[in-house]
């Protein structure tokens, strides 16, 4: 709850510059645009419009140096939309303009894996806020020009929360020691080398754990439902590190007891059986504990970054109540993303004279690479935004 308390409090320092700068004068469509200077006389003209943007993502995610191709329709984002929030403020004077935008985005999706791993639950939030300064350099009777120069903020939350098969982990715990029992009497008993015994720990590891847990978890983070990175893409690597821990300390402890035998030979063979027979359900239902532990967790991480842009906004009226909209922007320039781009057009009707609706089209690309996190995408898609001009 918090991080998103901070957010939007993040959106709201945006937002009140525009809102607190802007009076309650109304605004007159009749009247073409003084020259670019700002007088006394001049009132404020605020607008609060509602963009609904409808966009799919395409691009590369990566998280760890594990990447996912992300290629997520419209249609899929509208199936695993938990909540979306937009609002754009714009105020003007004369030739200056301050300006503020917030986009939130939150998805969601289930996976049934079926392995050590039954299911999972990934969730992304998307945050933008966006705000800056716009100049009239041109304006002329039907058209006009602004200059634009401002900061876009992103902030990426991603979570993926793991539930773990108990009853397959289990079965998979007892096979695994049953198929080490072998190598374990051997070594203990000093018929193989600790080297031999490592390779043939982490083979078997492979064969009866790692494997189990599932080629579908890789499938499905390496082409997710929503754009999200592969936040479980070392867990693999991760669980075949602590079993090799985890058996390597049961063998120090069956080596203390070992040792501690008097008998040689034959009988020295048995007891070695005997101390590992002892130990296998023993081991094996604490193997199957920790592999639920790990199995059973939630994995998160939260990245955010700033990009420096400026841009051009340009508006051509055809009459008094159509008329057509775009804007480009470019930024990031390493500050946050590498590059960070952006471009809108719109064709608009004035409905009343302070109420209008636009639809268009919209793309945002953004190359970041930071602290693990590989975000290299574009969003977009067609919008619709109804406002008011006060």
């Amino acid at each position: 709850m918090s991080r998103i308390v901070n957010r939007f409090l993040i959106a709201t320092i945006f937002f009140s510059a525009p809102v607190l700068l802007a009076g309650p004068e109304t605004y007159d469509t009749s009247k073409e645009a003084p020259p670019p200077t700002i007088t006394q006389s001049e009132p404020w003209h605020l607008t609060i419009a509602i963009p609904g943007w409808l966009a799919s993502t395409n691009g590369t995610i990566g998280v760890r140096g594990v990447d996912a191709d992300i290629d997520v329709p419209v249609t899929e984002v509208l199936q695993h939309l938990d909540l979306m929030l937009a609002a754009r403020v714009e105020a003007q004077k004369g030739p200056f303009g301050i300006y503020s935008e917030l986009i939130y985005i939150g998805l969601s999706d289930v996976a049934q894996i079926n392995g050590l791993i039954n299911n999972i639950h990934e969730t992304m939030d998307l945050f933008y806020v966006d705000g800056g300064l716009s100049w009239r350099l041109i304006n002329q009777p039907r058209w006009s020009l602004d200059l634009a120069a401002g900061t876009h903020y992103t902030n990426i939350y991603e979570q993926l929360e793991l539930h773990s098969g108990p009853v397959a982990i289990q079965q998979a715990s007892e096979r695994f020691v049953n198929n080490i029992a072998d190598d374990l009497r051997s070594r203990l008993d000093q018929d193989i080398s600790n080297s031999e015994f490592l390779e043939a720990l982490k083979s078997t590891i492979k064969a009866d754990i790692i494997n189990r847990i599932g080629n579908a978890l890789d499938r499905h983070e390496s082409r997710p439902d929503i754009p999200i990175g592969p936040l479980g893409g070392r867990i693999r690597e991760e669980i075949a590190q602590r079993v090799e821990h985890f058996i390597e300390l049961k063998k120090a402890e069956l080596r203390a007891r070992i040792d501690a035998l008097v008998e040689r030979g034959l009988d020295r063979r048995a007891a070695v059986d005997r101390v590992v027979n002892e130990a296998k359900a023993r081991i094996a239902n604490q193997l199957a504990v920790r592999l639920n532990k790990r199995l059973s967790q939630t994995i998160a991480r939260d990245d955010y970054f700033f990009d420096p842009y400026v841009g051009l906004r340009g508006r051509y009226n055809f009459n008094k109540t159509f008329y057509t909209a775009v804007r480009g922007e470019i930024g990031g320039f390493g500050v946050g993303a590498d590059l960070m781009w952006q471009v809108e057009a719109a064709v608009g009707i004035n409905l009343t004279r302070s109420i209008f609706t636009e639809v268009g089209y919209r793309a945002l690309g953004v190359d970041y690479e930071n602290d693990g996190l590989l975000f290299d995408a574009i969003m977009h898609g067609p919008q619709i935004t109804t406002g008011i001009t006060f």
